[in-house]
């Protein structure tokens, strides 16, 4: 189980608005990690970073952009 120090910068990570990737230094660890939140992961830490995500205590939300496809020659 993992305590969460903090959290910052959250993105949308789909369109659909079910996932958002966010950077969290949890205290059990050194340093900050990316770390991809859902309102149904199986751990509680995943869930309470979504929840307080979607209530704006980590900022904004930036929106989701999606990503482009380079075509090869």
């Amino acid at each position: 189980m993992f305590t969460i120090q903090y959290a910052k910068n959250p993105i949308w990570d789909n369109q659909e608005h079910t996932a958002i990737t966010l950077i969290v230094k949890f205290e059990e660890i050194a340093d900050e990690l990316p770390f991809l939140a859902t309102s149904h992961d199986p751990m509680p830490y995943g869930v309470e970073l979504f929840n307080n995500a979607v209530a704006g205590n980590y900022g904004d939300i930036a929106p989701y952009v999606p990503p482009t496809v380079s075509k090869q020659p």
